[in-house]
């Protein structure tokens, strides 16, 4: 178990030196909780010896671990966790040393669960995906340990008890977004130096697997109103891309081309047209302006593909900060909200006119 333990933890730590969720939304909450397999350290022999007489022989360091947590993510870097977790038992037998011979005196269980705060710092891997982070935590953990002793070894520590105390717990781990409401975490969790009242204090390392699930924004920053000056096709995102993508979907080139046959006529001498990417408010400040620059930038580049005369176009986004939904999705959650907002998802085409002759273009909304 221990090899398997170390294997895990370099894969995680390789994946960072070879590739940060999508960004997610500041000032908000999430939960989740997690399952894996446990192993408890220094109850070898080697490590823990409680005279030159007698010695600790692990049989069973490795078990079922998991717990709970619940989280603020202050911004798309940092995030604070309050944490339970079950961190798993062990048993060991010792034995007593006499001319040479070892002789069994008994076995003793320990086991530990804790509570924990931590500060957890992420950074977005986007070059691998836009819905990858890697992350590491460390705080401290209030842990409760247990202890039973059998046999002859119940005569010199006792039958058992129960001991609290803090320790130090760190954590590395991948989380990836499934959607806007959940994601799943990989992780490497040690703690260290769990406290007991006999000879044997351990170390605890755990690989698990979690679910966590957003549970969105206590308030909502109030929306800037979009104005309108210019002639503007407006399409609307889920027409044109995926949730979360940048790559044009078949329905969304249909919509384009319909636009075409008036944008290739656009004489270079009297007009402009700017390409203008717009999101949602689901998400961070950063994560979402980039995604309105990719998709911005998606769509010019398929126009000047089509015919459109590349130095009369340019593109830039707008992230969140235009959304035209206003306050009427307020109070909504996952995928009601998701629909709500989809008029804020939106890229507008603007044609502006350079000189006194304005183009004609006629307004058109899908």
């Amino acid at each position: 178990m221990k090899k398997t333990t170390l294997a895990l933890a370099i894969a995680v730590a390789s994946l960072t030196a070879t590739a940060a969720n999508a960004a997610y939304e500041d000032n908000t909450f999430y939960t989740g909780a997690k399952i894996g397999w446990s192993e408890l350290y220094r109850l070898d022999a080697n490590k823990v010896r409680i005279s030159d007489a007698f010695d600790i022989k692990t049989s069973n360091r490795s078990n079922v671990a998991g717990g709970a947590f619940l989280g603020y993510q202050a911004n798309p870097y940092l995030a604070f966790e309050l944490g339970y977790d079950w961190l798993g038992s062990a048993k060991y037998k010792r034995s007593f040393h006499y001319a040479g011979k070892g002789y069994d005196v008994g076995q003793s269980k320990v086991s530990a669960q804790g509570v924990s705060l931590t500060g957890k710092l992420s950074y977005p891997l986007s070059f691998i995906s836009d819905d990858l982070d890697i992350y590491g935590r460390a705080g401290g953990m209030v842990t409760i340990a247990k202890w039973k002793n059998g046999g002859a070894v119940k005569e010199v520590f006792g039958k058992g008890g129960t001991k609290t105390d803090v320790s130090p717990v760190y954590a590395l781990g991948l989380d990836y977004r499934l959607n806007e409401d959940f994601s799943t975490r990989l992780e490497y969790q040690y703690v260290q130096h769990i406290h007991t009242k006999t000879d044997a204090s351990p170390d605890a390392g755990t690989v698990s697997l979690g679910i966590t699930y957003r549970l969105g924004s206590p308030t909502v920053a109030a929306p800037v109103e979009i104005k309108t000056e210019v002639n503007r096709y407006v399409l609307n995102e889920d027409v044109l891309f995926a949730y979360a993508k940048a790559d044009l979907k078949e329905e969304g080139r249909q919509a384009l081309d319909n636009l075409l046959t008036t944008l290739v006529k656009i004489n270079p001498t009297q007009s402009a047209i700017v390409v203008i990417g717009h999101t949602d408010r689901i998400g961070s400040d950063s994560y979402n302006q980039k995604l309105s620059e990719r998709r911005a930038h998606t769509v010019l580049t398929y126009l000047v593909q089509k015919g459109v005369p590349a130095e009369i176009i340019s593109s830039r986004g707008m992230g969140k900060a235009q959304p035209v939904t206003g306050t009427k999705c307020n109070g909504l959650r996952g995928a009601d909200l998701k629909a709500c907002l989809a008029p804020d998802r939106r890229v507008e085409i603007e044609v502006k006119a350079r000189n006194v002759q304005e183009v004609q273009v006629i307004d058109q909304t899908k």
